[in-house]
C-alpha cells in the first residue's frame, strides 16, 4: 500500500511539474507578462504622443480609416460601463450596460480644433434592444465602394432577453445575444441606416469582423462558450473559431488550432490574419471555394494581441499586451491602474527571384516584426487597436476600457 501512495505522489509530483513547465509557466510569464520588461516611450525618439482626453472620446475598442479622405471611424463606449458590460472580458452586468455607444468620426486632415473635427454617425431605422435604439459595440470594418458609400460592419454586444416573453434573462448564466449588425452611410452623412442584422448559431462570441469581398466577411469567436468551464479552459487548451457569413448565411470556416483569435483583417496580399490573445501567434489564412479557411503559415509577435489594422502600403498594425496582469487590473478600474501597451508593423518581405515567379504564396519567414513603441502605461494605456495613415504618418490609438485615445507622430 505505501508503495503505491509512493508510486501515486511520484507521478503527482511529476504532472504537477509538467504542468508548470509547459502550460502554467507560459501562462505566468508570456501571456500574464509577469516579469515582461517594458520599455518607456522616451526609448522611441522619433515617436511623440498626444492623449486626447478633452473630447469625450472613450472605450473606442476599434479603429478604421478611410485612406481616401483621412476620416478616422472609431467604435466608442462609456469607460465606466464597459467594467459592467463587456462580454470578451467576462463583464456580464447587462443593467449597467452603456446606452450611449456610437460611431465616432475624426477628421484627422482638416483643420481648426479637433473638438471641430468631430462628429458622430447617429443610428436610423435601428431598432436595438426592445425599440431602445441602442448599440454595445466592439469590433468594426468598414467597405467603401466605388461610389463612396461606405458599408459599416459592427459587433454588437446585445443583453439577452427570452425570446418568448422579452424579459431579460441572466447574462452570467447565459452570455451575451451577440449579433453582427450592417449599416450603410454616405462618407460625408452623420447618419447611418440600419441594412441586417446577422443572427446565427455561428455568432457565438464574436470580437472582430473583416470584409473578404462586397457581400461576405470573417469574423472571430474569441472564445468556444458564452459562459462556463470550457470558455475559462481556452487559454490552457485553446478555443475559438473563426465564421463566414454571406448574403445567405453563415457558417464556421476554421473551429481547429485556435487560441482566443482576437482581432482579424484581410491584408492586400488576400491572406486572413488574425492573432492570439493568449500566445501572440497570429494564424495565416486562406479562404477556399467552399468559404473554408485553410491555414498557410503563421508567425509570432512576443505577447498576446488583440487588434490588427491594415494600412495604404499593405503594412498591418498589431496592437499588444506586454502585461496582461494589470489589463485585468484596468478593467476594474480603468481610470485608475494603467496597463502597459506595445504597437508593432507587420510588414510582409518583398518577393525576388524563383518566389516572385511563384506567385503569392506563404512561406515560413515572410513577415518582419518591428516594435514601433512601447511604454509602460503613463503614455499608451491598455490600447486594443493602432491605426496608421501612411500619408501623414500619424498613429491612432484606443482601447475598450481607455477613457481616451491617443494621436502619435512618427516621422
Amino acid at each position: 500500500m505505501s508503495s503505491l501512495l509512493f508510486r501515486v505522489t511520484v507521478v503527482g509530483v511529476v504532472a504537477i511539474a509538467a504542468f508548470y513547465q509547459f502550460v502554467s509557466k507560459s501562462i505566468i510569464f508570456d501571456t500574464l507578462g509577469y516579469g515582461r520588461v517594458v520599455q518607456n516611450i522616451n526609448s522611441f525618439t522619433n515617436v511623440r504622443c498626444q492623449r486626447i482626453d478633452d473630447l469625450g472620446i472613450e472605450g473606442c475598442e476599434d479603429m478604421w480609416l478611410n485612406d481616401r479622405t483621412g476620416l478616422l471611424y472609431m467604435s466608442c463606449s462609456d469607460s465606466r460601463s464597459r467594467v459592467q458590460w463587456l462580454p470578451a472580458m467576462d463583464h456580464l452586468n447587462a443593467s449597467g450596460r452603456s446606452l450611449t455607444d456610437q460611431i465616432v468620426i475624426l477628421d484627422t486632415r482638416g483643420v481648426g480644433s479637433l473638438a471641430s473635427r468631430i462628429r458622430r454617425l447617429a443610428p436610423r431605422n435601428f431598432s436595438g434592444v426592445n425599440g431602445d435604439g441602442t448599440l454595445n459595440l466592439h469590433g468594426l470594418d468598414i467597405w467603401e465602394d466605388s461610389k463612396q458609400n461606405l458599408h459599416i460592419l459592427l459587433i454588437n454586444h446585445r443583453p439577452p432577453f427570452d425570446p418568448i416573453t422579452g424579459e431579460p434573462l441572466d447574462a452570467a448564466r447565459v452570455g451575451a445575444n451577440s449579433t453582427i449588425e450592417l449599416f450603410e452611410a454616405a462618407a460625408d452623412e452623420s447618419i447611418m441606416r440600419h441594412v441586417r442584422t446577422y443572427q446565427h448559431d455561428a455568432i457565438q462570441t464574436p470580437n472582430d469582423v473583416a470584409w473578404v469581398s462586397e457581400d461576405a466577411f470573417v469574423f472571430t469567436n474569441d472564445h468556444s462558450s458564452k459562459v462556463g468551464l470550457r470558455r475559462r479552459l481556452d487559454p490552457f487548451v485553446g478555443g475559438g473559431s473563426i465564421g463566414y457569413c454571406d448574403e445567405k448565411s453563415c457558417k464556421i470556416a476554421k473551429d481547429t488550432k485556435l487560441t482566443s483569435p482576437n482581432g482579424i483583417v484581410r491584408g492586400h496580399d488576400g491572406f486572413i490574419y488574425t492573432p492570439s490573445a493568449v500566445n501572440g501567434v497570429v494564424k495565416v489564412l486562406s479562404l477556399n471555394e467552399q468559404q473554408g479557411l485553410t491555414e498557410v503559415g503563421s508567425f509570432k509577435i512576443p505577447m498576446p494581441v488583440d487588434n490588427l489594422s491594415v494600412d495604404k502600403h499593405g503594412h498591418m498594425l498589431a496592437a499588444g499586451f506586454p502585461q496582461v496582469y494589470k489589463l485585468f487590473r484596468d478593467a476594474k478600474d480603468p481610470f485608475g491602474v494603467q496597463a502597459p501597451s506595445a504597437i508593432y508593423v507587420l510588414q510582409r518581405k518583398e518577393r525576388t527571384g524563383l518566389a516572385a515567379i511563384a506567385g503569392n504564396e506563404w512561406n515560413e519567414g515572410d513577415i518582419m516584426v518591428t516594435k514601433i513603441m512601447e511604454d509602460d502605461g503613463a503614455v499608451l494605456c491598455g490600447f486594443s487597436i493602432a491605426v496608421h495613415d501612411a500619408e501623414t504618418g500619424q498613429v491612432f490609438l484606443g482601447g475598450p476600457l481607455t477613457p481616451f485615445i491617443t494621436i502619435c507622430e512618427t516621422r
